[in-house]
């Protein structure tokens, strides 16, 4: 689970910022919680992480943070002393002014190099939070100059903001119960809920109302999608908000995109593989994945000895129809012929079905193709020996399934169109 430090309806962690790093900010605890009327104060430790996003250092005299002080839902605190101010850098030192509401970081040298690759940490510890629900603007104002030049002087500024939530206020561990998924599948979240006025689920166009549920199923997710849970908490005229954001990653994705430029080749279709069984290893520069290459003048080459069983798994990503299958064996010279076998097809690699009669010794390829009304659905493709005698050497210089599982490929100076073409407009010669 990842927090979103949005504790304000219209801004998010920096609110502006002309300042030379960049800052986030950390509360501990996570929500602040409001102080009760009465009894032991509610008391918070603040964290700015800054860090330098630019191919130089800086030279940093000054660093000033500006805190809302008062017993209003603006202010984080009503009184500035109650914080212990601390800094990463070395040979730095606070000095607090309450009636500037200010806290102010100097270094003993005058000024201090940052380096490119530095960053600074500033903590506010056990501030006392007041009794107010709402957000409070935390001020950072450094004086800096790039480091090695005599420029003058600048202030760069950053805004943050820090919620302050009711005592009895909840939004936690929202989580998918799977966060990774198929393309089509269903996400359950689920998350802790207390003390919200209202809780929102938000994730691409949607917005749901989930105030008072705990749970929420997201039907048919077909891309990549972030969620965000947000609960408001309105105390008064005063509203404060938290969200938290979980991410689920689709495999294979829904794409929906404006312009698309290819630099190489695009294939359609479903990813394919093809491995080895029996302990086979392929000669160097013959592999086994030249069967799929769609070339005559490649080959796959085995270097060890052959026995009868499953010799090689071609994987075609998914479940689909095949109406052929081509094999072609030997090498350029025809040697290295097969002895007898089959080609059996399945769908889920346990149940498998034989395609035709299979091949004799000898044999210089095989072709099966479905007859009228045969219907064949598979995944997996097998090349199998069904000799009883091992032997030394085969090669296979093709394997052609139809259809393939790319049926659309496109290259600069070529389209192979292995599917059906429909031309709602006609086709226009150059």
């Amino acid at each position: 689970m990842t927090i979103v430090r949005e504790y304000l309806v219209t801004e998010t962690e920096q609110v502006t910022s002309s300042a030379p790093l960049y800052f986030e900010l950390t509360t501990d605890p996570d929500p602040v919680r409001v102080s009760p009327s009465s009894g032991d104060p509610q008391r918070a430790d603040v964290i700015l992480v800054g860090s330098r996003r630019s191919g130089l250092g800086i030279e940093c005299r000054k660093i000033t943070i500006t805190v809302p002080t008062g017993n209003n839902s603006p202010d984080l605190t009503s009184d500035i002393n109650s914080i212990a101010p601390q800094i990463s850098l070395k040979d730095w030192t606070p000095r607090t002014d309450a009636a500037a509401k200010t806290i102010t970081f100097t270094p003993s040298s005058g000024a201090d190099i940052i380096g490119r690759d530095e960053g600074v940490t500033i903590q506010l510890m056990d501030a006392r939070i007041n009794t107010q629900v709402g957000s409070a603007p935390l001020r950072i104002e450094m004086e800096w100059r790039e480091a090695g030049f005599d420029d003058p002087w600048e202030t760069g500024i950053a805004t943050m903001s820090i919620g302050k939530f009711p005592a009895d206020f909840v939004l936690d561990n929202f989580t998918a119960e799977q966060p990774i998924i198929d393309n089509g599948d269903s996400v359950r979240l689920s998350w802790v809920a207390q003390g919200a006025s209202s809780v929102k689920l938000l994730y691409d166009v949607a917005e749901v109302d989930v105030t008072n549920k705990t749970t929420w199923t997201v039907p048919n997710v077909t891309g990549t999608t972030v969620f965000y849970l947000r609960g408001t908490v309105q105390v008064g005229n005063n509203t404060v908000e938290r969200t938290l954001m979980t991410t689920v990653t689709v495999r294979i994705p829904d794409l929906v995109i404006g312009n698309l430029e290819i630099q190489g080749t695009m294939r359609m279709g479903r990813p394919q593989s093809v491995s080895l069984r029996q302990n086979l290893e392929a000669e160097p520069g013959h592999p086994v994945e030249d069967i799929l290459d769609g070339s005559l003048d490649t080959y796959f080459l085995t270097k060890n000895r052959i026995f009868g069983g499953p010799l090689i798994i071609v994987d075609r990503g998914s479940r689909s129809l095949i109406t052929s299958v081509d094999l072609w064996f030997g090498d350029h010279a025809g040697n290295f012929r097969p002895r007898q076998g089959r080609v059996a097809v399945s769908a889920d690699g346990k149940q498998w079905t034989a395609l035709g009669g299979g091949w004799a010794d000898n044999a210089t390829e095989f072709r099966w193709q479905a007859g009228a009304g045969e219907s064949v659905n598979a995944r997996y493709i097998s090349v199998e020996s069904t000799s009883t005698h091992a032997w030394n050497g085969m090669a296979i210089r093709s394997l052609e399934v139809v259809p393939p599982a790319a049926p659309l490929i496109l290259d600069y100076d070529a389209a192979d169109f292995s599917v059906p073409v429909i031309a709602r407009s006609g086709i226009t010669e150059p």
